[in-house]
């Protein structure tokens, strides 16, 4: 069992194209009435679209109605996700946010990549890099063949979670999105992944394996 903070999807242009947290300290959830307005048309406070209808998978997942759905960056116009307000209380904007977590990210796998002797031109992760801690997460890394990339964190205590950022990936992520005929796969352009049954599916496995407390 771990606390799972926030989880980050880029793509092979360096873009993020998902995100979304479970355990942030700050809620990035503005209750203004015109930022509820441009989110769907949920009222101030609520948790729920103004369409109340619920929309389940063949396994029993709940997708419009889930009450409980994380807030995920970035979405269109038309998305019926929580989305992240541009007027959140955050430290910097999103975009920056993810731009830092992911230089971050590949300057530590690039020097570790160098220090074993393994560095390539190709990129990829040949150096084995996985992990690194602060006094207060944890980010993890895993890199796809296809050179997709995941990054996690989590609380200081966690373990290696490559068998987790493998299960989103295979399971999940390629199940969901690369199988999705309506998902955009031009090689030249980067695309948000705007998928219900993927975001369900992602934040019911979360909810697995995180501790209770994080995700009353």
């Amino acid at each position: 069992m771990v606390a799972v903070y926030t989880l980050y999807i880029f793509d092979r242009h360096c873009e993020c194209i998902f995100y979304t947290e479970w355990n942030r300290g700050r809620s990035p959830l503005s209750t203004d009435r015109s930022t509820a307005a441009a989110t769907g048309g949920r009222s101030e406070g609520s948790k729920e679209p103004a369409n109340t209808g619920h929309a389940v998978d063949g396994t029993g997942t709940h997708l419009a109605g889930d009450s409980q759905r994380p807030l995920v960056w970035p979405t269109s116009s038309t998305s019926t996700a929580h989305r992240i307000s541009p007027e959140s209380p955050r430290n910097i904007a999103m975009e920056e946010e993810a731009k830092l977590v992911y230089g971050v990210a590949f300057s530590t796998r690039n020097i570790i990549n160098k220090l074993n002797s393994k560095d390539s031109p190709q990129g990829g992760n040949p150096g084995g890099f996985m992990s690194f801690a602060t006094n207060t997460y944890r980010l993890h890394y895993y890199e796809s063949p296809t050179g997709v990339k995941f990054i996690l964190t989590t609380d200081i205590a966690a373990v290696s979670m490559q068998p987790v950022l493998e299960m989103i990936y295979r399971n999940i992520y390629v199940e969901y999105v690369v199988k999705n005929p309506l998902f955009n796969v031009d090689p030249l352009a980067s695309s948000p992944i705007e998928n219900d049954y993927f975001r369900a599916v992602l934040n019911n496995y979360i909810r697995e394996i995180s501790t209770t407390a994080s995700i009353a």
